[in-house]
């Protein structure tokens, strides 16, 4: 029987309402002094780029030049923020952090939202026309529905020329600019490496029953969704889920709180961290080890969208192009996430020849629902 100790997990999952319910009406001062804002940033744009960069046509990829007149175009506005909707601000502090060193006037605010939550949110937005969130990032199943509904902006960052099409969205109204890599994990504590799982197969063993966690598969979920891509790559199938389902998990409502059960001894294996999760527990002294199966990582990818009505455009577009630029891919590399770019470094750490299995947006919107439906029956009881 493993120890078992009671830790608060740092994953922080608040929502500031105040972003949206605080929202305060402009004064004819205010209104005329945001044109004034809004000429001054647009002059500079124009003075660079022409009015190209703000359609995203630009022809030629120039980070510097592409970065430097967006951040000036933003300090002549008076743009000192980002409101980034994002699953999980903690886990992106290295990314937030890293934006705001290169640009230190502009922050970022990132408020967490997914799910149903980011759909309200949105909807309320759109319904009072006071937008509070400048930037979308999450995953691809609900972003056809944005678009369609008005919440998102086609914007093309001039730092995303020579991406792979799979990775731009309807009507570029989305982007995708890194690719989770994630995979098994184990508590180092309770299980030796000789010991260790080594595929995806070898994890619904008898032998680990009851030793594994998972997050629940039932509700729409980044696991699920990845764990989609194994199976339409013919790696994983219905019976393997069912060996899953007889070996009785651990089963948490998020990843963050089946990553914590692992790391408080309630469980000896996880079946899916981030490996940025990873990396980021691991430096602060988890008893964490990453697994690397030979049926390779599974991954899906992350985007990016302008909302409608941003209220900080010059800025939200200055964070969306440093995301593509050579510098930020680096930084994804670096903390354990892969970028899309053509030129984008490998993930530091990882195994030689990893192998990803990516979902695509438009995969992901046609396979999904049935990979859902297949969960809850496989784990209704």
């Amino acid at each position: 029987m493993h120890p078992k100790s009671r830790r608060r997990s740092s994953f922080s999952c608040q929502t500031p309402l105040h972003f949206f319910t605080n929202a305060r009406r402009p004064t004819r001062e205010g209104i005329d002094m945001e044109k004034f804002r809004h000429k001054a940033a647009l002059k500079i744009l124009a003075t660079v780029f022409g009015v190209g960069l703000l359609a995203g046509t630009a022809s030629a990829r120039d980070d510097g030049a592409t970065l430097k007149a967006l951040y000036e175009a933003a300090n002549a506005a008076g743009e000192r923020e980002v409101v980034v909707y994002n699953p999980n601000t903690n886990a992106n502090t290295p990314i937030f952090d890293a934006f705001s060193k290169r640009f230190p006037n502009i922050k970022i605010v990132g408020v967490d939202l997914f799910g149903p939550n980011l759909t309200t949110r949105l909807e309320a937005e759109a319904a009072s026309g006071r937008a509070a969130g400048d930037v979308l990032y999450t995953t691809a199943n609900e972003m056809p529905g944005y678009a369609s509904k008005g919440f998102l902006v086609s914007y093309t960052p001039t730092t995303a020329t020579g991406i792979d099409q799979k990775y731009v969205g309807q009507d570029s109204k989305w982007f995708d600019w890194t690719l989770t890599v994630s995979g098994p994990f184990y508590n180092k504590t309770y299980l030796k490496a000789a010991e260790a799982p080594k595929s995806w197969q070898e994890l619904v063993d008898p032998r680990w029953k009851k030793q594994l966690s998972i997050s629940t598969l039932q509700s729409v979920s980044g696991t699920g969704q990845a764990l989609t891509a194994l199976t339409l790559a013919g790696k994983l199938d219905r019976a393997w889920f069912e060996h899953l389902a007889a070996n009785q998990p651990v089963v948490s409502q998020a990843n963050a709180q089946a990553i914590q059960a692992v790391a408080s001894g309630q469980a000896t294996i996880g079946l899916d961290v981030p490996y940025h999760f990873f990396k980021a527990a691991a430096k602060k002294g988890a008893p964490f080890e990453f697994i690397f199966p030979k049926e390779g990582v599974i991954s899906i990818p992350l985007n990016e969208a302008l909302l409608n009505g941003a209220p900080h455009p010059y800025a939200a577009k200055l964070f969306i192009n440093w995301l593509f630029s050579s510098e930020a891919q680096a930084v994804l590399a670096d903390i354990g996430m892969q970028g899309t770019m053509p030129d984008a470094p490998k993930v530091v750490g990882a195994s030689d020849g990893l192998v990803f299995n990516v979902l695509d947006w438009r995969a992901l919107v046609s396979q999904y629902p049935a990979q859902l439906a297949m969960y809850k029956e496989v784990f209704a009881n």
